[in-house]
């Protein structure tokens, strides 16, 4: 979201002078951080604001690492709960938290550009211009915004135990439920395929880095590394899945999910090797056709198990009656 309108400190980097804005990149991260919580939102902050300024600003202001850093933590520290916002007082804290973070920020960036321009002793316009301006931008983005959004959330998602478990989203019946994974949100569930839900990580999280990457080297990744990326990456997955369609062994939640999120970062990197088509093709067509393999050979090796287990369940007279 800040690749199309600004990091937190862009207002304040690119445009020191004082000006109304909405903070689309501060309400998000805001919100966020309350779901998160304290140390994720420390960690997500610095880092997040880190690659921003390498990618665009290309200088490192460690002070508004920092900043946001602290920003997020102090926002976090009262973590959401389900049914936490079904109280009157809880929301009225969640206000009292961001204010208390807001002018906490205010503090740090007044601090910071002071001690960044020593020369500087207009410190009135320094007030208005950072401290100020971002307490306008708090007010309208996220002390307000923040605190009906969470109720909303607590009420829609947590006023009851859910569980969504939809077989076009987990591909496996209730019998088969090791197979999934859930999302969970306020009290509601939602599960998925474990090894679909690695996919669509994988593929957003180097969906993500690769566009980092090229905007900081303004290059694009190599079609060679590419190509050996869904070589290798898909064969861990091959060897979880086959050798549990296979009746070798059973798989678990975390190889299908680690699996299915390598899987996700080759059918991302499959678009960077338009040069090398046909030799892409052939190594899709190879894996495909040995999916397709073990698919019938595990069909097979079912239905001889099934034939088994039936012997031994059926009297003997029913056992040729079954096999007329």
């Amino acid at each position: 979201m800040s690749e199309a309108v600004g990091s937190i400190s862009t207002a304040y980097i690119v445009n020191g002078d004082f000006s109304i804005i909405f903070g689309g990149t501060l309400f998000l991260f805001t919100f966020l951080a309350i779901l998160a919580g304290p140390i994720p939102s420390f960690i997500s902050g610095f880092i997040g604001e880190l690659l921003y300024q390498i990618a665009f600003y290309r200088v490192i202001y460690i002070d508004w690492c920092v900043v946001i850093a602290l920003y997020g933590f102090i926002s976090g520290y009262y973590k959401y709960r389900p049914l936490k916002y079904h109280e009157g007082m809880k929301v009225y804290y969640t206000f009292l938290v961001l204010i208390i973070s807001s002018f906490f920020t205010i503090f740090l960036i007044t601090l910071f550009h002071i001690i960044s321009n020593p020369l500087i002793t207009d410190f009135e316009n320094i007030i208005i211009s950072f401290g100020f301006k971002f307490l306008i931008e708090s007010l309208i983005s996220s002390i307000f915004i923040v605190p009906i959004l969470l109720i909303i959330y607590d009420r829609l998602l947590a006023s009851e135990e859910r569980h969504l478990y939809y077989l076009l989203l987990t591909h496996h019946p209730v019998s088969a439920s090791d197979h999934t994974f859930y999302f969970q949100f306020g009290r509601t569930k939602i599960y998925l395929c474990s090894r679909c839900s690695g996919v669509i990580i994988g593929g957003l999280l180097a969906m993500f880095f690769t566009n980092v990457y090229e905007i900081i080297f303004e290059t694009v990744l190599s079609a060679e590394i590419a190509l050996l990326v869904i070589i290798i990456f898909p064969i861990p997955g091959l060897i979880d899945w086959g050798t549990q369609r296979l009746l070798l062994r059973k798989s678990t939640t975390k190889s299908r999910l680690f699996t299915g999120f390598i899987i996700g970062v080759a059918l991302h990197f499959l678009t960077f090797t338009t040069k090398y088509y046909f030799i892409t093709l052939a190594i899709m067509v190879l894996y495909f056709g040995t999916l397709f393999l073990l698919i019938y050979f595990g069909h097979k090796k079912e239905a001889k198990r099934l034939r088994e287990r039936t012997d031994q369940l059926l009297p003997k007279e029913d056992k040729e009656l079954y096999v007329d």
